[in-house]
């Protein structure tokens, strides 16, 4: 499930994963909040949360993110990622190189440190084209390599694989 959060500073808009994140929630939580921002002409400056709760997004849920990636990717000034989840903060901080905007990735711990980071960006512009193509393409390959080397690495840990370990 994803939940909106509303105890979030002015101008910044926070997100709540809870148990497994569906292609539902980014279509019934996300996707509202990218259309508000896109229809009053908003900028986006996005808090992320995975806490303790959150346990999994689905194949669709990723495909949802991507989808919506590109539009939204024009309205973000900056994104936080909020996650004790190593797994997540390492594939947050490759997808994250290659935005046309800060993304940083902070502890749970750290929540208030990410809201306070977010509200304090300047405006940007928005991306050209040109870079939003580049982040689109750059943030794939990365999650591609990625979701490649999670499966390899949970094959070697399988009782039944058989190579060199």
């Amino acid at each position: 499930m994803l939940e909106q959060l509303t105890d979030v500073p002015s101008g910044v808009q926070g997100l709540r994963a809870i148990g497994t994140v569906s292609k539902r929630d980014y279509d019934n939580a996300f996707a509202p909040l990218v259309e508000d921002a896109w229809q009053a002409g908003d900028r986006m400056r996005l808090l992320y949360e995975f806490g303790p709760q959150f346990d999994r997004l689905t194949p669709a849920a990723l495909v949802a993110d991507a989808g919506l990636g590109a539009r939204y990717l024009r309205l973000l000034d900056g994104c936080a990622v909020v996650s004790d989840r190593a797994w997540l903060r390492d594939s947050t901080s490759r997808i994250g190189a290659q935005m046309p905007c800060p993304v940083r990735v902070f502890t749970v711990a750290q929540h208030d440190e990410a809201l306070a980071w977010l509200a304090s960006l300047p405006a940007r512009t928005v991306p050209s084209h040109r870079d939003i193509a580049a982040a689109y393409l750059g943030g794939t390959v990365a999650a591609i390599c990625w979701f490649v080397s999670a499966c390899t690495a949970r094959l070697h840990r399988s009782p039944r694989f058989k190579g060199p370990r």
